[in-house]
């Protein structure tokens, strides 16, 4: 079977493998790959920001497949379900755990990332536990965003953002955008401060809007999903008393607004990482059916065109994402910024 695969810094290619094969394990299914997203973490394992637990590398954790065998004590899944594959395979059994934030378990497996092969193959073996049936009416190229639909939405529910208050985003990369469509579809209507124009047209596009310094109202509530270290010091002066601000988006720098300006305004900050199994993944699944997140896509790769994409690219080794295509993507709007790669090609 075809596999994508980071062979050296910089460099992915497409090999072969063989395909899994023989008597399943407990609890396990056989899945049939259908569709992987691509996201900041793939680039910078792939550029060597982050270092591959090895080389080969298989890459790919926002996976959604087709259900091609069922290994024996397998509950509620069956051959031709479409599922969503949660990459983040939790113990059950830590303290973390047992106390619900599985996001902090003591020996979390991570697909395509930490521990064990991506999802960007043919067909993979995965724990049917972390496994979401997905309604096989939501479009492939909306599904395929579940799982960074479920790092968003544990943010905002992490954040207990009030009805009515004024919101704002900072970033209008992928998980900007998701962060402003879950909160449109909650009711509010965030404000968004991107210095990209495209990004920032994309943003006002699904119904945000612009926040100007000092003429906007002071935002109570932030999802601070930029990653970079000047986003937050951008705004703070800005921000109401008490503003909750959680930060999504990760940066080796240090944060960008000074702790004078943080004690005086009496922010509260926290961070969230990643989301809680298996709730969060599950409300991202039932999200599918109201937030078009296929409207921040760009058009589909297949998989035998992903190292053009990716493998050659000077953006790949400078860790930035590759510009997508130009033109609405045949969707109304302008074209969007997150990649992804369609198997059935």
């Amino acid at each position: 079977m075809r596999s994508a695969e980071i062979t050296a810094p910089g460099r992915v290619e497409i090999v072969g493998r063989p395909r899994p094969q023989g008597r399943l394990g407990a609890g396990e299914v056989r899945v049939r790959m259908l569709a992987v997203g691509i996201c900041g973490t793939d680039l910078a394992l792939l550029s060597g920001r982050r270092t591959p637990p090895e080389h080969p590398w298989r890459l790919g954790h926002e996976g959604i497949g087709e259900i091609a065998e069922v290994g024996p004590g397998t509950v509620g899944l069956t051959v031709g379900d479409r599922v969503a594959l949660e990459p983040n395979i939790t113990c059950g059994d830590c303290e973390h755990c047992r106390r619900g934030t599985t996001s902090a378990c003591l020996v979390r497996r991570s697909a395509g990332v930490l521990t064990q092969p991506g999802f960007l193959a043919e067909v993979i073996d995965h724990p049917s536990e972390f496994c979401h049936r997905i309604d096989p009416a939501v479009p492939l190229e909306r599904a395929v965003c579940a799982e960074p639909l479920a790092v968003t939405a544990a943010a905002i529910r992490r954040s207990q953002v009030r009805v009515g208050a004024e919101v704002l985003v900072i970033g209008a990369g992928a998980q900007g955008l998701l962060s402003i469509s879950i909160l449109i579809a909650q009711g509010h209507r965030p404000f968004v401060s991107e210095p990209d124009r495209r990004r920032r047209e994309l943003a006002v596009d699904l119904g945000a809007r612009v926040f100007e310094p000092g003429l906007s109202p002071a935002p109570e509530f932030v999802i601070d999903a930029a990653g970079v270290p000047e986003a937050l010091g951008s705004v703070v002066h800005h921000l109401a008393p008490f503003a909750s601000v959680t930060l999504v988006g990760e940066d080796h720098h240090h944060l960008g607004a000074s702790s004078f300006d943080i004690v005086q305004k009496q922010l509260r900050i926290a961070g969230s990482f990643i989301y809680e199994h298996p709730q969060d993944m599950a409300a991202a699944v039932n999200l599918l059916a109201e937030v078009r997140a296929e409207r921040i896509l760009a058009p589909a790769t297949a998989l035998e065109d992903l190292p053009g994409l990716l493998g050659g690219q000077d953006a790949a080794r400078d860790g930035s994402a590759p510009a997508a295509p130009a033109g609405p993507a045949g969707r109304a709007g302008p074209a969007g910024i997150k990649q992804w790669v369609d198997l059935r090609r």
